[in-house]
Order: C-alpha cells, then structure tokens, then sequence
C-alpha cells in the first residue's frame, strides 16, 4: 500500500468517524491485530479520500493490512482520551520505516500532530500527553521574545520536531534536557528592527535555549511592507518572498553542536555548542 502520509481534511473524516467512549484509560498489552473481511465507513471515508478503492476486494493484501491497523490505531486514541481524533497521516512498517499514524484530536486548536507507534511488548504508544510538555515550552520561549521586544512588532510561531517527554514531571525546573526538538518561527518588522538587532537578540537566545537545554532550530525573520500583528500561524509563510524578507538569521542549537545561517553570507558557521556559549559568556 502506498504511504498514507498525506494531511488529509478533518470536514471529510470526521463526518464518518466511529468513536468509543468511556472505555479503559490503557491499551490492553500485547496488541493482536485483527483481520476481518469487511470495512466500515470511516475506512471507506480514508480510502476513497486517497484515491483508493473502497472495496476491499479490490485492495492488495498490504493495503488491506494498513487499513485495518490505521483504523485500530486511531481507535485506540479515541478510547484512551474519550477524544475525537482524525486521521492525519501513516508511514507503512519497513526496513528502515517503523509503523506509525499521525492523527490531530479535534479538540486541539493548535491542530499538533499526534504520533501512535507499538512498542517491543506489543503494546500500543503514543505522545498525546507530550502536548502539556510543548505547551509549557512555547510559553516559555514566547514570553522571552516579548519580553525583550515590543509584542507588536514580533510575532512567534513554534511546531515540535521531536519530543521524548510524556509530561510535566520530566521537566525540572525548566530544563528539558535536550529532549524536545522545535521549530521557531520569530517574524519581526523591518520598521522597528535592523540586522545588527537581530544578530544581538539571536546570541541572548542562544543562551535562552542552552539555559533551558532545548534543541532546534529557529528562524528570525526580517520583514517590510508588512503589518506583523496582522500575521497567524497559517498566513505568515505567505510574505517569505524576496519582495517582504530583508534579512533572515537561522539558529540551529542542540546538545553538540550550533549553525547559524544568514541571508547575508554564502557559507553557515558550525560551533561546538559548549565552545559556542563560553564565548557568549565571555568565559
């Protein structure tokens, strides 16, 4: 079967969804797939979605297999959150791939991207309860920024590459120990700010971020003829073009290393991240 990993809409699977509710908190251990002979109409819903057939004795017997685990997958979310959630995405089990659905919860404005794997005992796992985690994370960092400029005149967007925290309990004292990955998105407006500005606000971050151990990638963009607080998480990509961007400075922190790229160089620098910060500190 080819690789669901297409984002699909949530109008068109959420009218057919099957939802279970008031179920058990945990998946049973040792997950057994079952093989029946039949589709419902949510499976039909994704199928004719992907351009597939919606009988299944038209389908091949991998497809037949991903869209039984699909939809068990996605069950299995619905009863252990007593949440609607809809398809957003899978990746077929291979050589190099693990099997894994992507799938948004409706209740979830921000619309994150939830991942469901099976672990070694067969059981069922997914990073849901992570959502508190990168929640707490955007805060953070998002009260930095407007804390050293004018809220008006910077708008901050982040989505999460990776993260290997469940919860709350796991961060200690805001130290995340290099256990979430994001993407920063931090637009400026080139009214109030210049390049050496950026370049100084970029070296304070840098040293947010290693305070906190959270690794990255964040991207600072200076923008004209644009009204920053007009921008949302879903138009400010529309204005990264020629014509708006007059300076651009990528930061790429983790536990090793750092990159910084800039729209006015032809090369990145690379720094080890302890050598980097030391000379920040001046030490």
């Amino acid at each position: 079967m080819k690789k669901l990993i297409a984002l699909m809409t949530t109008a068109v699977l959420a009218t057919s969804m099957v939802s279970s509710c008031g179920k058990a908190a945990n998946s049973s251990s040792g997950h057994h797939w079952q093989n029946s002979e039949t589709l419902n109409e949510w499976q039909k819903s994704l199928l004719k979605a992907e351009g597939l057939p919606t009988d299944i004795e038209q389908l091949s017997p991998s497809q037949k297999r991903s869209i039984q685990h699909i939809y068990e997958m996605i069950t299995y979310l619905n009863e252990k959150y007593d949440e609607e959630f809809v398809y957003a995405g899978y990746i077929e089990p291979g050589l190099m791939d693990e099997e894994t659905l992507y799938a948004r919860s409706l209740s979830d404005k921000k619309e994150r991207a939830i991942t469901v794997k099976i672990d070694d005992n067969g059981d069922f796992t997914d990073d849901y309860q992570g959502a508190s985690v990168a929640d707490y994370c955007e805060t953070l960092i998002g009260d930095f920024v407007r804390s050293y400029f004018d809220s008006k005149d910077v708008a901050y967007f982040m989505s999460v590459n990776a993260n290997r925290l469940n919860s709350m309990k796991e961060v200690e004292n805001g130290d995340f120990n290099w256990n979430i990955g994001l993407r920063n998105e931090m637009v400026f407006s080139a009214d109030k700010y210049s390049e050496s500005d950026i370049d100084k606000f970029a070296n304070e971050l840098a040293l947010f971020l290693f305070s906190h151990q959270i690794a990255g990638t964040t991207q600072l963009s200076v923008l004209k003829y644009v009204d920053i607080s007009q921008l949302t998480a879903n138009n400010y990509t529309d204005y990264y073009d020629v014509k708006y961007i007059v300076y651009r400075f990528r930061l790429s922190i983790n536990e090793s290393r750092v990159i910084i790229t800039k729209s006015n160089q032809n090369n990145a620098e690379e720094y080890n991240t302890n050598d980097f910060i030391s000379n920040l500190k001046g030490e």
